[in-house]
């Protein structure tokens, strides 16, 4: 039945007589198939053509052989091969190709890189031409290689090789064919399944078209798809013109009260003179004709004017009824309207300002006497700016296309019209923005005076209706086929709309009762397992009736707003609702949109719709329709009236369907509403089309919707009582991978286990829940569900870690983007302590290259992976050199001392030969020093007054000696320090002999000193007199007789009297003319500003990153000592809950920075994990490393596929011995740059055999079932096994067991067939 129907479909729609290949089936060479079949696979099929072209332009090579002779299909797969090899990869997609696309856009490799990989199969099984396919085809071992290439599994790029090489029996069903086969089956179809049903559709036209393969029927089916839209348009190229104000009177009256605008002063406008223009342009059958005179007299027009337009709406009215207009509204709408626009009217009030309004009327009148299209885009473009308030494209457009149709055309959001414009071809630049638009008018007035002989855009708003019109008839074919099975389950609706208007007498005294006997059917349209508005409506009548009564005869009033009258009443339902909240638990009224809309319906049944949001989010997805929808919008309510009229005006042209449903609704009586408008047949239609739409995800969005708006969750994001720091950084980590993720992703990505993810936005969502008391959903196990709150969710895709996949909700997502920019410029993606870990070479030390870059550069570890890992191991280099990532490797004898701080000899005197002069001194030890370094910078030299460096060294120099010193006062009044050692001359090298000291001062002052530094003046061993900053590099005064050696110096402090206390220095000063001082700068800054220099400005904190290496193999708690607590986030300096602690050497206190991130690698087959102290190891976030084969796809040796043959090895250890044990993918990666057996058997023989020994002690039974050697020959396996003769070594037969002696078999290690067979 469906081929029947698919047949029916290809004749009627498709030229099947005189269908025919296009040229991109006739190419020259087998090399120019694979190009395009790898190419065309998710992009447009131009790009694709584009590619090939540039390659033979490239090489000079012809394209196509349409006429099939026989010069062609010279070009050879080798020279493809040869071509790209020679040039490589990231430059033949440069400079060849001219294309940068990717097999995918996570991890996917460069097309490029996957033709080469393509090529080099079909190169290995010698396949070189076309001829060669046509003889002996592909074997399936190449096929199955081909089908491992990333972004190849789906086959559809070998089902399109096949095509474009000659195969007549192959399709290549992608999503223009499957659309197709869809729309007229109303199935969804696998690859497979498609190919099926192209197959028999070919056999049962074949006896009339006899020339029709399966390749032709794809290709047909193709082409019409790609240029439906532009075939549909073409007739638009010939419409005749359109006479304004024959189409609708709307055009009369917006020219008309614009001109009234000429005698009034400006000086007195106000909104409600915009919301006047701006309403004459709107549909009578939106807003009423009342509404129009309404406007009218909230103006500042004269009376006469008020009067003469009273009069023109009267008469604009009587010419609608008596259909004087061409205007198609009227179809769907009744008679005797005017307006061509059904977006919702609102008010101008609080979103413009009197300038702007002048501004935008004074325009309208000066564009009412211009003639020149250009002269008008001009005037319009000085209004139409940034600054201009209260109006974006959408208003702004459909006013002035009513002033004048004939240059200003509509660029509206209403359903359909979002497509126009791409159909033509036409780009539009932020077709939204009020800035844009007169840009955007030149773009579109260009292209209709080349294309068409009309001039009124409306024709172009019109075309877009018809445009997407499509969708919704084949929605209504499929509710055809199944009307006979669908509509009794849904015929409750006619008998809860009968009721309604059976029941419904407001008058009556006993109110409450009535309302409940009219609502009485209605529980399925209106109550759910969570909400409950029929009971406290009939809950709020009980208590104030008239209150209710009224709050009804305002919303059902035929002349008021819809949008009013929806807000109103749930304005005096809140009001109810704080009257009478008679427990805690009555949180809600549940007199939402969708309810209100519900009553509209059943009141008014012929001229409104039952609106529900997700309703309209699901038809608008399965339809493909453009429209506005957005959580929280009452605009979406206006938005669905215009889906349903769209809806209804193909129901009314359908008469089968009527038909149907005539007949069906005559079957079950007078109990149920006749419909005569069909209003609730098209609601219905709408309907079963948001139940068609099969989302990947769960719950579906007609199912359930949390009612939460984009607004609402920047709130609930806000709130730390709801959404914790920690829940927001787990929602950010999602947004940066693409707002979609696993919790085994987020664990790899942010450590800790899945389970605690889970676990927090679960607790997130009850949070949400309670605070929002929004609905929640049921599985089918009807179990109550908290995470689609946040979130709609999937089963893992094949290649994605983890089970279950969780998506960002739409607004959630939106809500995410908008957070404040100081939020989002730290992403938080990164524990602050995080630990790698896992069995041998799965690249522990590799990832913390891109973990490192990845924090420094706030990107996503995803970010950095796909980069060329050359380039970020350069950016690696640059930042140690820097000083922002620091690697250490943790071994047994490393200890406190070396980590933290400790005592060791240090010389400190002017001679270096004085014995006296070593002394023990307290210093820093590696990760002490690193995050003194870390500390937020502390001033910026651009924006303060100090010119300090990033990371400034301090120093203490003394000038002359202790106490007053004529040389100390010279370096204050000329800015600058002085030294001597004169006797060495002015050049100092590594050659020069210091016969009377000062080796090491010399080299502080003239080498280590840099500018920026802070320089402290000695003036006695405990107190400093001044405070300057290093400005110069080393002069030589040659004029001075004494202390020659001098440097600029910008004294920022002089003439005090400091204690070395102060800048926590706890032991005095020592000779030594200059050295370095164990202080930081944030120390000297709090000296400054307690002597009177204002607080500087800081910069933003820069991350540091420390990163150990086999952070297991040392004494933890010995190394780390108090860090076991100071490393904690929360305990990090900068946080609420910072701690500093005195360390026991120094006395000083420490406390390490909130932007140090500790980065660990542990091997986990060194037994070690179990060693690490408890408390330590909840500070830490593990993060797991595990073998992956992926990485090794396409790595092959003599045919062996790398990637198989780890994954093998691996099963094999897993069933052994343990996961924590297997083989690392690193050990291979030698073969990506050297496939060859020698490379994979000198890694057999070095790394995998030695560490299998040590994983299995020596048990070679268990080694020689790992590498598969009872699976092969004698001569074939890795280990020989000898048996000795016991009785001519001993002497005796032993009695115990004596097991074998194992030997390598070294020829085995380089023999292709023993991994072949592995």
């Amino acid at each position: 039945m469906k081929v029947d129907s698919l047949c029916t479909a290809c004749e009627s729609e498709l030229d099947l007589s005189s269908a025919s290949l296009s040229a991109s089936y006739y190419y020259d060479s087998l090399s120019y198939c694979v190009i395009d079949a790898v190419f065309s696979i998710g992009v447009k099929y131009t790009s694709t053509q584009n590619v090939v072209k540039n390659y033979c332009t490239y090489y000079g090579l012809r394209e196509y052989n349409t006429k099939q002779d026989n010069d062609g299909d010279t070009h050879t797969i080798s020279q493809l091969v040869e071509h790209i090899e020679s040039m490589g990869i990231e430059k033949s997609a440069d400079v060849v190709f001219r294309n940068h696309q990717r097999t995918s856009s996570r991890n996917g490799i460069l097309k490029t890189d996957a033709v080469l990989r393509f090529a080099r199969i079909l190169q290995k099984y010698g396949v070189e031409t076309l001829a060669d396919i046509t003889a002996k085809g592909i074997p399936y071992k190449a096929e199955e290689e081909i089908l491992r290439i990333p972004g190849q599994r789906s086959g559809l790029s070998l089902r399109y090789f096949y095509m474009l090489s000659g195969d007549d029996s192959q399709a290549k069903p992608d999503r223009h064919v499957l659309r197709f086969l869809k729309e007229h089956t109303g199935c969804d179809y696998t690859i497979q399944q498609a190919q099926d049903v192209l197959g028999n559709t070919v056999e049962l036209l074949k006896g009339k078209y006899p020339h029709l393969t399966v390749r032709l029927l794809d290709y047909s089916i193709w082409d019409y798809m790609a240029h439906r839209r532009k075939n549909k348009m073409a007739k638009q190229y010939h419409a005749s013109e359109l006479s304004p104000d024959e189409h609708d009177g709307s055009y009369e009256l917006v020219r008309t009260i614009v001109s009234a605008y000429r005698d009034v002063d400006e000086a007195v406008l106000d909104y409600h003179d915009l919301n006047a223009i701006y309403l004459m342009c709107i549909g009578t059958w939106r807003h009423s004709y009342d509404k129009k005179h309404e406007a009218v007299h909230a103006t500042h027009l004269s009376e006469i004017r008020k009067q003469e337009l009273d009069h023109l709406i009267d008469d604009l009215r009587r010419r609608a009824e008596t259909g004087a207009y061409k205007n198609q509204e009227k179809v769907v709408s009744g008679t005797g309207h005017i307006g061509m626009f059904g977006t919702g009217f609102y008010s101008f009030q609080n979103k413009t300002d009197p300038k702007s309004v002048r501004a935008f009327i004074k325009m309208c009148i000066d564009l009412l006497d211009m003639t020149d299209d250009e002269d008008m885009f001009q005037r319009a473009a000085l209004v139409l700016t940034k600054s201009f308030h209260g109006m974006q494209a959408a208003a702004a457009s459909v006013v002035l296309h009513c002033l004048k149709p004939l240059t200003f055309p509509v660029i509206n959001s209403n359903v359909g019209s979002e497509d126009i414009f791409a159909a033509l071809g036409i780009e539009l630049k932020s077709r939204g923005k009020l800035e844009t638009y007169v840009d955007n008018c030149r773009k579109i007035k260009a292209f209709r005076d080349t294309n068409f002989s009309f001039k009124n855009y409306r024709i172009l708003d019109m075309a877009a209706w018809e445009l997407s019109s499509d969708p919704i008839r084949r929605i209504i074919s499929q509710y055809k086929e199944s009307f006979a099975t669908w509509i009794p389950q849904e015929i409750y609706k006619w008998r809860a709309v009968q009721c309604f208007q059976e029941h419904w007498i407001p008058e009556r005294a006993d109110f409450a009762e009535m309302l409940k006997e009219a609502l009485a059917q209605a529980s399925n349209l209106m109550d759910t397992n969570y909400s409950f508005p029929r009971k406290m409506i009939t809950f709020f009548a009980e208590q104030e009736p008239d209150t209710v009564r009224s709050m009804f005869q305002q919303l059902l009033d035929p002349e008021a707003d819809v949008i009013e009258q929806i807000q109103n009443f749930k304005q005096n339902a809140d009001a109810l609702l704080s009257r009478y909240q008679l427990k805690e638990s009555m949180k809600q009224h549940y007199q939402g949109d969708r309810t209100i809309c519900t009553y509209l319906f059943f009141a008014r049944p012929n001229q409104h719709f039952l609106y529900q949001y997700g309703k309209l989010k699901a038809f608008l997805a399965e339809t493909g329709l453009s429209a506005t929808c957005k959580m929280g919008d009452i605009q979406n309510v206006l938005t669905y009236q215009e889906v349903a009229n769209k809806v209804l005006a193909c129901v009314q042209q359908d008469s089968e369907l009527l038909n149907m449903f005539e007949t069906k609704r005559a079957e079950f009586g007078s109990e149920y509403y006749p419909d005569a408008e069909h209003h609730l047949l098209a609601d219905d239609i709408i309907y079963f089309g948001s139940q068609l739409y099969k989302s990947d995800y769960w719950p579906s969005l007609a199912a359930y919707d949390p009612e939460i708006s984009t607004e609402q969750w920047l709130e609930l994001l806000a709130d730390r009582t709801i959404c914790t720091a920690e829940n927001l950084q787990i929602l950010k980590a999602i947004q940066q991978v693409g707002g979609e993720a696993t919790c085994k992703q987020l664990s790899l990505k942010l450590g800790d286990t899945s389970a605690h993810y889970n676990g927090s936005m679960v607790q997130l969502a009850r949070r949400v829940q309670e605070k929002t008391d929004c609905p929640l959903v049921q599985n089918e196990n009807n179990d109550q569900k908290w995470w689609p709150i946040l979130f709609v969710g999937r089963t893992a895709l094949q290649d994605q870690p983890g089970t279950y996949s969780w998506k960002l909700r739409d607004e959630l997502a939106e809500a995410l983007k908008l957070l404040p920019q100081k939020e989002v410029s730290n992403p938080m993606s990164f524990a602050k302590n995080m630990i790698l870990y896992g069995p041998p070479g799965t690249g522990k030390t590799y990832q913390t290259v891109n973990y490192a870059v990845a924090i420094i550069e706030g990107k996503s570890l995803e970010e950095v992976q796909v980069e060329n890992h050359e380039e970020v191991l350069k950016r690696y280099r640059q930042y140690r050199q820097d000083g922002r990532i620091e690697f250490t490797t943790f071994h047994q004898s490393f200890g406190y001392e070396d980590f933290i701080e400790g005592i060791r000899p240090k010389f400190f005197g002017e001679n270096e030969e004085e014995a006296g002069e070593i002394q023990y001194e307290i210093t820093k030890g590696i990760f002490k020093a690193f995050c003194l370094k870390a500390q937020i910078p502390i001033a910026d030299a651009k924006q303060s007054p100090y010119g300090f460096s990033d990371t400034p060294s301090v120093w203490k120099v003394s000038l002359g000696g202790t106490g007053e010193h004529p040389l100390r006062n010279y370096c204050m009044q000329n800015d600058c320090i002085r030294i001597g050692w004169d006797e060495y001359g002015e050049t100092v090298t590594d050659e020069t002999n210091y016969f009377v000291g000062g080796k090491y001062v010399l080299n502080a002052f003239l080498n280590r000193m840099q500018l920026g530094d802070i320089v402290l003046s000695c003036y006695s061993a405990r107190t400093i007199d001044a405070i300057g900053v290093i400005t110069g590099d080393p002069e030589w005064l040659s004029n001075e007789e004494h202390y020659k050696r001098s440097r600029k110096v910008n004294w920022l402090l002089k003439g005090k009297k400091i204690d070395i206390e102060e800048f926590q220095l706890s032991r005095s000063l020592v000779q030594s003319t200059v050295y370095q001082l164990d202080t930081t700068a944030a120390e000297v800054i709090k000296v400054l500003e307690k002597n009177g220099f204002a607080p500087t400005t800081t910069l933003e904190t820069k991350p540091y990153i420390f990163i150990i290496d086999e952070i297991n193999r040392g004494n933890i708690s010995k190394i780390f000592g108090e860090l076991i607590t100071l490393i904690e986030p929360s305990k990090r300096l900068g946080q609420s809950e910072g701690l500093q602690v005195r360390l026991p050497y120094s006395q000083k206190f420490f406390g390490v920075t909130d932007n140090v991130y500790l980065l660990g690698t542990m091997n986990t087959a060194d037994r070690s994990i179990a060693m690490l102290d408890t408390a330590l190891r909840r500070r830490f976030s593990f993060v797991e490393m595990m073998p992956d084969s992926s990485v090794l796809d396409g790595v092959e040796v003599e045919g062996i596929s790398i990637s198989g043959l780890l994954t093998t090895l691996n099963h094999r250890i897993e069933v052994l011995f343990d996961r924590e044990h297997t083989l690392g993918h690193a050990f291979f990666t030698p073969l990506r740059q050297s496939p060859s057996i020698q490379t994979l058997g000198e890694i057999f023989r070095d790394k995998v055999i030695p560490l299998l020994q040590e994983y299995f002690y020596d048990d070679y039974e268990k080694i020689c079932l790992v590498l598969g050697d009872r699976k092969r020959p004698e001569q074939q396996q890795f280990f020989k096994v000898e048996t000795a003769d016991l009785q001519s070594l001993f002497g005796v037969e032993p009695e115990f067991e004596v097991n074998p002696t194992y030997r390598l078999n070294p020829a085995a290690f380089f023999d292709a067939e023993v991994y072949r067979n592995l």
